[in-house]
């Protein structure tokens, strides 16, 4: 299958957040789990693992959690009730109807550890740099085959009912919940600081 260039993937990922309900093919999905399982992870532990939610019921009952979440955490800050700037009250904003949306997402992917949730630095650092870089693998996997995603991690400000509509064990843990689809939007560069602008040369520039 030809897709685009690595450079245009690099650049031209970013959150979609409206995604058509079509299906995605399964085809699709294990590509994309697959170019995740190819990261690199502390002491090549791969301790991660990966439930694809592509049922209709499992998903309504996760979308009716997240939506619940949605309500109470979320559109405070997107109904100006907490006084947030207007750019970050837009932010809220789109998450907030993404949350009300959620139910028609086709595929979620839920990442996780087969690891207790650490509680030290140095422990938080290997254990969540074991899982981000196969997030990011399965995202940029993802935009090569023309699938929207975007990374959300509000369930963990309730994780357990998410836990048990999956049957995730007590022993798993969830780190984000990445939904999938064929997006609306068009691919194009995201608004980002100038990487100038935080680059900083042999030592901390407090102009930066």
């Amino acid at each position: 299958m030809s897709g685009p260039g690595f450079e245009e993937v690099l650049f031209t990922t970013r959150a979609m957040r409206r995604m058509r309900p079509d299906p995605v093919p399964e085809a699709e999905l294990r590509y994309i789990v697959e170019a995740a399982t190819q990261a690199a992870s502390a002491h090549n532990s791969q301790t991660w693992g990966f439930v694809v939610v592509t049922d209709r019921a499992l998903r309504q009952r996760m979308a009716d959690a997240y939506r619940a979440l949605a309500e109470r955490a979320v559109k405070p800050g997107a109904d100006g009730s907490m006084g947030l700037p207007e750019d970050e009250r837009k932010i809220w904003a789109h998450a907030y109807e993404f949350g009300k949306r959620f139910h028609e997402v086709p595929a979620l992917i839920v990442c996780c550890m087969r690891a207790t949730r650490p509680d030290t630095p140095v422990w938080s650092s290997s254990f969540y740099g074991s899982i981000y870089p196969a997030i990011q693998n399965l995202m940029l996997a993802a935009r090569y085959r023309g699938l929207g995603t975007v990374l959300t991690t509000l369930h963990l400000s309730d994780e357990p009912p998410f836990k048990k509509i999956l049957d995730i064990p007590d022993d798993v843990c969830t780190v984000a919940i990445i939904p999938v689809g064929y997006p609306t939007g068009e691919w194009k560069r995201p608004v980002r600081k100038p990487a100038e602008g935080v680059t900083h040369w042999n030592r901390w520039d407090p102009r930066r």
